[in-house]
């Protein structure tokens, strides 16, 4: 059951399920099998199995062996002699009954062998088993009880939302890139969820008429509001009304000079001053008619008649400027007569009407080429705004600002800590990161959105950040062989011949008569040949490979600028405070979708899902009742929407509640 609140002024469907508070960007999508639990049986490995089937043919191998040992051979041999003893006696004695004998050895000798044969079985059992067939089934039950455990979680888990909603991470938001959709897109999401708890004022500078969706939104929520197209509706909107003379004549000279540099600091102080006198002059009763009028007298040249009294334009032509004086701001005066001219002229002769208050408001400029007056109209506009927050006691609305890329830095810094002092929230979308808008970036949080040119996307992603990663940086593949034959003869020959003779004489006489005669000879010869050769081979055949892979640690972008560069139009990507990126996405058509929150996702379910059961796809979402909290507040009751170019009924009055 999907359920579809009602909105404000009795708007249904599913375009009140953006009016809930929280200063929404967008979505985050969350898969529920991220919260699902994982199965907690591990999944089956193929050599526990191998393990466990050889384990097993061991075990029953060892039994039947203890078995045949200690059971079926006593217990035959145990038959075996009680059947020969049986045998005996019958021999003996032939009426001798053997049975007897026979039952006991079955029972005495049976349980050992049975048991012996059913270890046998088992071992044979045991031996039959494959590993591979028993780990094909073992894995085809486990991923079966796993699908079954999933298919539990998911329907466990199915009332919980998967859309949660992504709320601004401060009270500035700097939003830079994007496309007329995307914007569109956003400001429709982003706007709602403001104006479902606060009052909301728009300024939209881009020309395209960025904010249509959100103000058709809100006109169809029945929120009393208003959409001024400028310069048409110049006179209409009050925006000149709302500020006192000085304030009038500072907003004014900043916006004449808004695409100035310091060096027009002089010009500017003149042209203050020269307005401050103009409007003292005029009494009090200041309007751009007359204004204009009171610088076209102070240059000498003729006045449209019933403009000013002929006391103010005499004063004006006369003591409120000397000669001398007169000269040396004549420039400034023919400069604010060429602006204000061209300003006068969208607004009415008399006093203009002050609009009632309205809980969503809309300053859109005209779709026009590129010109002077458009450029003063945006400036006038953010001097307008920084004016009034930083002069309001009063609550004042959140603050949206599309489009400011031609304002200076100096005054878009203004506006924001004024906002900042008075906890204002401020949302400034930004279409390109370049000139001003670079030195704008960092002030608050910070969004991007598609940056087509690849200088901004890469100043976007030095923003994001870098990080260290690991990463292959060489491959080297090497494959060589070798083979090395040698092989070496060798002969010797060689021969030894030596002879060698030995005689040896020897006598003696003897005196006395007696005489000996003793002798010896002796004579050696040897001879020696010697011969050699040898004959040696070898050889060797080789084959090697190698590969390697080196891995460095490299510093790269977190986010690539070419991710930037290509990003759909709805997507926002957010820099955490913790240096991850975010991606949210800010089609309003996804609260159509089934389980959307209107709160942020978190890891465990949100109160109150668990309470609301399976059968229940949407939270009551509702917007509380739409109640300005100014002071002032409409007389009627029933939301009043002015469209563009279209005057308050004269009987509408009131002070407008930004002041």
């Amino acid at each position: 059951m999907t359920v579809r609140p009602t909105g404000p002024g009795g708007m249904r469907g599913w375009h009140a399920l953006l009016f809930t508070p929280g200063g929404r960007l967008g979505w985050r999508f969350r898969d529920h099998r991220e919260l699902a639990a994982p199965y907690p049986e591990p999944e089956p490995d193929a050599d526990t199995i191998r393990r466990e089937v050889t384990a097993r043919v061991s075990a029953a191998a060892k039994s039947y062996e203890r078995a045949r040992k200690w059971a079926a051979r006593p217990s035959l041999m145990l038959a075996v002699l009680l059947l020969a003893l049986a045998g005996c006696a019958r021999a003996l004695n032939p009426g001798a009954h053997t049975m007897t004998t026979i039952i006991t050895a079955i029972v005495v000798c049976g349980p050992g062998v049975a048991w012996t044969a059913w270890l046998r079985r088992q071992l044979t059992a045991a031996k039959a088993v494959d590993p591979e067939q028993k780990y094909r089934q073992a894995l085809e039950t486990w991923r079966e009880q796993a699908a079954g455990f999933e298919d539990a979680e998911l329907g466990r888990l199915s009332h919980l939302p998967e859309w949660g909603s992504v709320h601004r991470p401060a009270a500035r938001l700097d939003v830079f890139g994007g496309t007329l959709a995307g914007w569109q897109s956003l400001l429709a999401v982003h706007g709602t969820s403001i104006l479902a708890g606060q009052p909301l004022l728009v300024a939209d500078l881009t020309g395209q008429r960025a904010a249509d969706h959100l103000t058709a939104l809100a006109q169809q929520a029945g929120i009393s509001g208003a959409s001024y197209l400028l310069p048409e509706d110049l006179d209409a909107s009050g925006l000149l009304t709302r500020l006192d003379p000085g304030q009038l004549a500072g907003a004014l000279a900043e916006a004449i000079h808004a695409g100035s540099d310091g060096g027009a600091r002089t010009e500017r102080a003149i042209d203050v001053r020269v307005l401050e006198q103009l409007t003292g002059a005029l009494g009090g009763h200041v309007t751009m008619w007359r204004i204009a009028a009171a610088a076209r007298a102070a240059l000498g040249q003729p006045v449209p008649p019933g403009l000013l009294t002929g006391a103010e334009q005499e004063v004006i032509s006369g003591p409120l400027f000397p000669d001398g004086y007169r000269t040396q701001v004549a420039g400034s005066l023919v400069r604010l007569d060429a602006f204000l001219s061209d300003l006068a002229s969208w607004t009415g002769s008399g006093p203009a009407a002050v609009p009632p208050p309205a809980w969503y408001s809309c300053l859109a400029v005209s779709p026009s080429a590129v010109s002077a007056r458009n450029e003063v109209l945006t400036a006038l506009i953010i001097q307008w705004l920084t004016v009034q927050v930083t002069a309001s006691t009063a609550h004042t609305p959140a603050v949206i600002l599309a489009g400011p890329d031609d304002i200076t830095r100096a005054h878009l810094e203004r506006l924001a800590a004024a906002c900042e002092r008075n906890r204002v929230p401020l949302t400034v979308l930004f279409r390109h990161l370049r000139d001003d808008a670079l030195g704008f970036l960092g002030g608050g949080a910070t969004a991007f959105m598609r940056l087509g040119n690849h200088a901004e996307a890469e100043q976007a992603a030095s923003y994001i950040g870098r990080h260290h990663r690991f990463v292959v940086s060489q491959f080297t593949a090497t494959r060589g062989g070798s083979r090395t034959t040698t092989r070496a003869d060798t002969y010797g020959w060689g021969s030894s011949e030596s002879r060698g003779s030995n005689t040896t004489h020897g006598w003696s006489e003897e005196h006395l008569g007696a005489h000996s005669t003793s002798g010896s000879s002796t004579r050696s010869q040897d001879r020696s040949t010697s011969q050699n050769w040898s004959q040696s081979m070898s050889w060797a055949d080789g084959t090697s490979w190698s590969d390697a892979v080196g891995v460095q640690r490299v510093y790269e972008y977190a986010v690539e600028p070419s991710v930037l560069q290509s990003l759909p139009d709805n997507v926002l990507l957010v820099p955490t405070s913790a240096g991850q990126v975010q991606a949210v996405e800010c089609d309003p058509e996804i609260v159509t979708l089934p389980r959307v929150s209107a709160v942020p996702l978190s890891e465990a379910a949100p109160r109150g899902w668990e309470a609301a059961g399976p059968g229940t796809e949407r939270p009551q979402i509702a917007p509380r009742p739409f109640q300005a909290r100014w002071p002032q507040q409409p007389a009627n009751p029933d939301p009043v929407w002015r469209q563009p170019g279209t005057p308050w009924p004269e009987s509408e009055e009131g002070h407008h509640p930004y002041s």
